[in-house]
């Protein structure tokens, strides 16, 4: 249960931050052109600017859990806000490609500060069904931030010559910057046990298992999210469908994080039935021939990896005293796998001409997180 009923603001602040995060992250892939043309690049070195956020999102997440076990996750989110915002600014100016993979990099650091510490803030406030839910919609607002990404950096690029393909983010980071600091003195968000340490954490085999589901999830999206601009285009089809893509795990995620409060189910079977979707939506999608249906499964394989968001989060900090220590493991894990998803994929695409390869290699993650989330259902019967 919460402490006590925390204001509007404090509970919001989260997903709006998230949004901008989510923008900068993912609005780039909606433009593959402009920067295949701008740099002279192939698509491996397009996925590179996508590992170049997911390392420091990684390698991050230790020191993270340290800070928000010292003061308010609040204060955290404030300054991780307005720094990848100012970041993103800057990133549009980058003179080569070695330069924009540098400061992506750069901004992944505060960016994946933002993400972990956005995870313990709902974590802190929230607890059972509500904290599932919660996750679900703080997730559904990053994919909502890519998705806007993917609507407006067309545009961009045609008024602009590619300035605000990411320092569009700014201006989105703005409510949260401002909510976060009218709550700036609250005490709800701090630690409730301050002393507990990551070590049990490392070992405790249930943030181990969700940490599994999570490579799957979160490569599955991620590989998804950089190169459905790319692949619909290699089957013919133009127009905004990468936007509803990520509208789907908008809702997926959202929904995923509801099932729990709505329906009879727990989380881990909620994570068991995604994990069997998700890998017969990529088998289908590694095999099927015709066009209209290689055109439908996208929005399916989607909504089927972003189901588990919420409940794979929830899973890890129920696990363990120290929320914040399990979520950054989860989250570092899940990064550091994910990071070599889009090189490979995009290597895939340079040799094979199609992302048939990449697909397969989905399926087998996936089937990674379908053993694990048995095992997670096994302990909580």
């Amino acid at each position: 249960m919460t402490r006590t009923t925390p204001p509007l603001g404090l509970r919001i602040a989260p997903h709006l931050a998230v949004v901008s995060m989510g923008y900068v992250m993912f609005g780039y892939a909606g433009v593959p052109d402009f920067y295949l043309n701008q740099y002279d690049i192939g698509y491996a070195s397009f996925g590179l600017m996508l590992s170049a956020t997911l390392l420091p999102f990684a390698l991050v997440q230790w020191p993270a859990s340290r800070l928000v076990a010292w003061t308010t996750t609040t204060r955290l989110l404030f300054v991780a806000t307005l720094s990848q915002a100012c970041l993103a600014v800057i990133i549009d100016f980058a003179p080569t490609f070695p330069a924009v993979l540098g400061l992506r990099l750069l901004w992944g650091v505060a960016a994946g500060l933002l993400l972990s510490v956005g995870a313990t803030h709902i974590a802190r406030l929230h607890s059972g069904d509500a904290a599932t839910r919660q996750q679900g919609v703080y997730g559904g607002m990053l994919t909502l931030g890519g998705a806007l990404g993917f609507l407006i950096t067309p545009s961009l690029v045609a008024a602009t010559n590619g300035i605000g393909i990411h320092g569009f983010g700014m201006l989105l980071a703005i409510p949260a910057a401002g909510t976060l600091y009218l709550n700036r003195n609250e005490q709800l968000t701090v630690s409730s046990d301050p002393t507990a340490t990551e070590a049990s954490v490392l070992v405790n085999p249930v943030v181990i298992l969700a940490s599994l589901c999570y490579i799957a999830a979160i490569g599955s999206y991620l590989t998804l999210s950089a190169f459905i601009t790319s692949y619909f285009a290699d089957i013919g089809i133009v127009g905004p469908v990468n936007v509803l893509v990520l509208g789907i795990a908008t809702v997926g995620r959202g929904v995923g994080g509801s099932a729990a409060v709505s329906f009879p189910i727990t989380d881990p079977n909620l994570i068991l039935g995604a994990s069997v979707a998700a890998v017969l939506g990529f088998g289908l999608l590694a095999t099927a021939p015709a066009v209209p249906l290689r055109a439908g499964l996208p929005l399916i394989v989607m909504l089927a990896v972003s189901v588990p968001f919420g409940a794979i989060y929830n899973v890890a900090a129920d696990a363990t005293r120290s929320k914040g220590s399990a979520l950054a493991m989860v989250i570092a894990v899940g990064n550091l796998v994910g990071l070599v998803l889009p090189v490979v994929t995009g290597s895939i695409r340079d040799v094979t001409g199609g992302y048939e390869g990449a697909f397969l290699l989905l399926v087998a993650l996936n089937l990674l997180a379908f053993g694990s989330a048995l095992l997670i259902t096994g302990r909580y019967q």
